[in-house]
């Protein structure tokens, strides 16, 4: 059995107060963690897509949602 493609998602947590639990057993349940901000109460991280609802079920998780990249066209020249 092959294993789900890897997402890159974003998570907050309800109690910044337990955020490193909260983080701990979001690793747990497979979420490797690539930047944290406590003191915001949010991390991004990269998982399984098949493992997404456990990671929205982990106790202290306020929401998870997968990141997304938006990109701009290049400025055009100035007029002369």
């Amino acid at each position: 059995m092959s294993e789900s493609p890897r997402v890159d998602v974003i998570l907050s947590v309800d109690d910044p107060g337990r955020f490193a639990e909260t983080i701990g057993a979001a690793q747990a349940v497979g979420l490797t963690v690539t930047s944290e901000q406590p003191l915001l109460g949010t991390a991004a991280g990269t998982i399984a897509e098949d493992r997404i609802p456990l990671l929205r079920a982990v106790e202290g998780v306020e929401a998870v949602e997968r990141a997304r990249t938006i990109r701009l066209p290049p400025p055009e020249p100035p007029d002369r």
